[in-house]
């Protein structure tokens, strides 16, 4: 115990930390787990017995925002009979509540940490400054217990679409802007924003954002994932994050919306369609078999009890209802189960990105003619004047002179990728698209039509 208990004490915290290790040893002890004798004959019939250590404390503990973690080398022996020693180590260390996990060749005994001392959260910052550089499709999580960024990577054929889980005060909807604020960092990617509680606004103005902003009504919803259902079946233009909170507020309401989404589960991956979709709980019989099925990541916060957590993360040794909230969660996929201290956006970043990229209303999507429900509805509706949308932006008058001088240089229109190259390097908001950069050269043209003088200043 010479170099565990040094190590520790660097942190002038070490005798706590070896105290609580000593208690963990003398479980095992008490429980015949931590040494054996074995007796070795040899070939003259004479015969020894000598003392084998089963169970040894490894040089360093791991501690997390949440939890402390106290590693142990374990004889394969003796392995079963450990991992089933959590209420021993909770009693013995006068903790609520202890677990027991093995990690590859370490078995590790995890406490929670005191309420006092688990204030340590993770910030976006923090997280994202780590390796700032996500490929498009990749989502930030947060940090995970060994302090690395923990990044799910929605491209992988074994992670297209995820579910965010959790009860309230679990941070699931914390969570969710995480990754959605990390995708619009990230860029690549446009992002698609359904909420009926209207959590995911202060998002909603970047320009990535499908259709320009969120979708908040049962109606807006019904009808923008509808038309996302329509791209199924077509050649990929680009990735599309679908984020859709509180799922079951929505198809009680909507029962469409399920159909829907479970179509976008099943076959959304070759649209370059990714789901990711958030929940207090999970029901087949709410949410459909088939959406379910297609959903092989499950990020899971605190749920109520064990029922619940089965139902969330598909299996029953996740420990989802021992959680403490607050960002501790579980990713879950098909091999593995990792905790994570989720990354948390402050109020002061959202404030700022939503003065940076005010939210608005999206360009509702024109209905389905095929689609029965709409044919009917709109039998029943009076005539009125057609839904125009989201009005156009205002193109500053400063890319429109820019665009005019080169008009007047080149003797030409400039390229939507020219365009798209300028007012990135000009304006905060970025890029503007093909549709945009288009409406901005004719705006230009006509400006270089009344102002010719414009090309004084050459800029190409």
């Amino acid at each position: 115990m010479g170099l565990f208990t040094q190590l520790l004490d660097r942190q002038r915290h070490g005798t706590h930390y070896a105290d609580r290790m000593q208690r963990i040893l003398s479980v095992c002890q008490s429980c015949g787990l931590l040494w054996h004798d074995e007796r070795i004959s040899f070939g003259n019939g004479l015969s020894q017995t000598r003392r084998v250590t089963d169970i040894t404390a490894t040089d360093h503990v791991m501690v997390t925002p949440q939890y402390e973690k106290y590693g142990l080398s374990v004889s394969p022996r003796v392995l079963k009979r450990v991992v089933g020693l959590a209420k021993q180590f909770a009693y013995a260390l006068n903790v609520p509540s202890a677990s027991v996990e093995v990690d590859g060749n370490i078995v590790y005994v995890r406490l929670p940490r005191a309420a006092s001392e688990a204030s340590d959260l993770v910030t976006f910052e923090q997280a994202w400054r780590i390796a700032p550089r996500l490929q498009p499709g990749s989502l930030l999580l947060g940090i995970d217990e060994d302090q690395h960024q923990l990044v799910l990577d929605l491209t992988s054929p074994t992670n297209v679409h995820a579910a965010v889980i959790g009860t309230t005060g679990s941070g699931k909807s914390t969570l969710m802007r995480t990754m959605i604020l990390s995708a619009e960092l990230a860029g690549g990617a446009q992002v698609a924003l359904f909420d009926p509680s209207r959590g995911l606004r202060p998002l909603a103005g970047h320009p990535t954002v499908w259709r320009g902003g969120l979708f908040c009504s049962v109606d807006e919803c019904e009808a923008g994932l509808a038309s996302l259902t329509r791209l199924l079946g077509r050649e990929s233009s680009g990735l599309i994050m679908v984020f859709v909170d509180e799922v079951p507020e929505l198809v009680a309401q909507r029962p469409r919306i399920r159909e829907h989404l479970g179509r976008l589960a099943q076959a959304g991956r070759h649209a370059g369609i990714h789901l990711v979709i958030g929940a207090q709980h999970l029901l087949s019989k709410e949410l459909g078999p088939m959406l379910l099925r297609n959903i092989p990541v499950r990020l899971v916060g605190r749920v109520a009890d064990r029922m619940a957590a089965y139902q969330a993360a598909g299996r029953g040794d996740v420990g989802a209802d021992r959680l403490r909230g607050r960002g501790d969660f579980v990713v879950v996929t098909a091999s593995q189960v990792r905790h994570f201290q989720a990354a948390c956006a402050s109020d002061a970043l959202l404030r700022h990105w939503q003065q940076r990229f005010p939210p608005r209303e999206p360009a509702l999507p024109p209905p389905d003619p095929g689609d029965e429900a709409f044919a009917s509805d709109a039998r029943a509706r009076p005539v009125t004047e057609p839904s125009v949308g989201r009005p156009h932006d205002d193109i500053p008058k400063q890319v429109l002179q820019m665009i005019a001088r080169y008009m007047l240089a080149e003797g030409r229109d400039p390229s939507s990728n020219w365009v798209y190259r300028r007012t990135r390097e000009l304006l905060p908001t970025g890029g503007y698209s093909r549709n945009k950069a288009r409406r901005a050269i004719r705006l230009a043209r006509q400006m270089a039509s009344e102002q010719p003088t414009l090309g004084d200043n050459h800029d190409n």
